[in-house]
């Protein structure tokens, strides 16, 4: 590869990061590279003795580390790294080199932004082992498209912090986060949403080291700059609050961690019933974490049912507005048995309840039609073949 990352140690080896999935491998030998040529782990930089055996163009160390980068972002850009590491034996004519470079500067573009949202999904999910590989892959497509000073690779350090604070390696962690730090001091310009995103990794840092105070003051500042382009009430402020809310609980404080969340889960409801947001998979992952932790808090701590009943029903409408009926069903029947029985059939809570569960019902029954219509599509497509293919069979004499 063209461009240098600081490669992942071993240490950042996660539980369970073994498989038995049956990876392609091709193993390799080191002393049998054309002279000048070293092969290095995609993940650790170390001398590599495996080769992916699909797109023949990425290495490592051991299979440990293929397993890894498999699952956490191989497995869905593979391909898609064939034209991008492959030498190119014919130059062409100028023409043609500049159409090569575009080719390739849009290649690397589609591909950071696919690690990227896949590393953010794999941190909002609690794979934090499998988020580094997709972060290094974002960090080095920054480079490529951005160059090595630019202010784009700042959203990959944070990633590559976050998971490193997930994993406990707060030294690789404080590192990551001093490149993004420093990186931001050195811009001209620097959108709010990257000086967001950096004020709560601190703030992540800080929590997880039990510095709370400077925690908070972290997270304060990550929810002035989410809310100076959006306003306090944008889903973009939802994880400031969030992880203010989750520091709050660890010193404590159940009244103010209450108000937090009781916002945030405000904030979901009127964002979905508007219906005008649209999320990414990492978005959905981070929406459903947030409100799968508050419904748990509101189990825990509030007596009353309609608290965790409240979240159940956004979750019902997050899982409803991208087209998942089974679970939004799921969703939906829990939130109104607890509204019919704790307020009655005639509350306006159990009646929006009530009326979103025939929403659900219905979306199924339109995805149940649809089904059954394809089924019967291919069924007499298949069947005109089978006559087609005997009305011009010759017959037996």
């Amino acid at each position: 590869m063209s461009t240098s990352v600081e490669p992942l140690s071993h240490s950042h080896r996660g539980p369970g990061s073994t498989t038995n999935l049956a990876l392609h491998a091709t193993v390799i030998n080191p002393l049998a590279n054309p002279k000048g040529v070293k092969l290095g782990c995609e993940l650790c930089g170390k001398p590599a003795y495996i080769q992916c055996k699909d797109c023949r163009v990425t290495f490592y160390c051991d299979k440990e580390h293929q397993s890894t980068d498999w699952r956490g972002i191989h497995q869905k850009i593979c391909p898609m790294l064939i034209p991008l590491r492959t030498p190119i034996t014919v130059l062409g004519s100028e023409d043609e080199r500049i159409y090569r470079e575009k080719q390739t500067k849009h290649r690397q573009t589609q591909l950071l932004e696919m690690a990227k949202t896949e590393a953010h999904k794999k941190l909002f999910e609690g794979q934090y082992d499998l988020a580094i590989p997709a972060a290094l892959q974002a960090l080095r497509f920054s480079m490529d498209v951005y160059g090595q000073d630019s202010i784009e690779l700042v959203p990959s350090y944070l990633l590559l912090g976050e998971a490193s604070i997930g994993l406990k390696q707060f030294a690789q962690a404080e590192d990551y986060l001093s490149l993004a730090k420093w990186a931001v001091l050195k811009a001209v310009d620097c959108e709010n949403k990257i000086r967001s995103q950096m004020h709560r990794n601190f703030g992540l840092l800080y929590a997880s080291q039990g510095n709370y105070q400077e925690a908070l003051n972290q997270l304060a500042q990550d929810i002035y700059y989410s809310a100076v382009d959006k306003g306090p009430e944008n889903i973009l402020v939802l994880g400031g609050y969030f992880q203010l809310g989750n520091v709050l609980h660890k010193q404590g404080k159940l009244d103010q961690v209450t108000t937090v969340f009781d916002k945030v889960v405000a904030i979901w409801k009127a964002t979905l019933k508007a219906d005008v947001e649209v999320l990414d998979e990492a978005q959905q992952a981070e929406a459903i974490q947030m409100l799968t932790t508050i419904h748990s808090y509101r189990t825990n701590y509030m007596t009353s049912p309609t608290g965790p009943a409240e979240v159940n029903f956004v979750l019902g409408q997050l899982y409803f507005a991208y087209g998942h009926s089974e679970r939004a069903r799921e969703y939906a029947v829990k939130a109104l048995e607890v509204y019919e029985a704790a307020l009655g059939r005639e509350h306006s809570l159990t009646i929006d309840a009530r009326n979103f569960f025939k929403n659900v019902a219905g979306m199924q029954q339109q995805q149940l039609s649809r089904s059954q219509s394809s089924r019967n599509y291919s069924a007499g497509s298949s069947a005109g073949s089978a006559r087609r293919r005997s009305s011009v069979m010759p017959k037996r004499e």
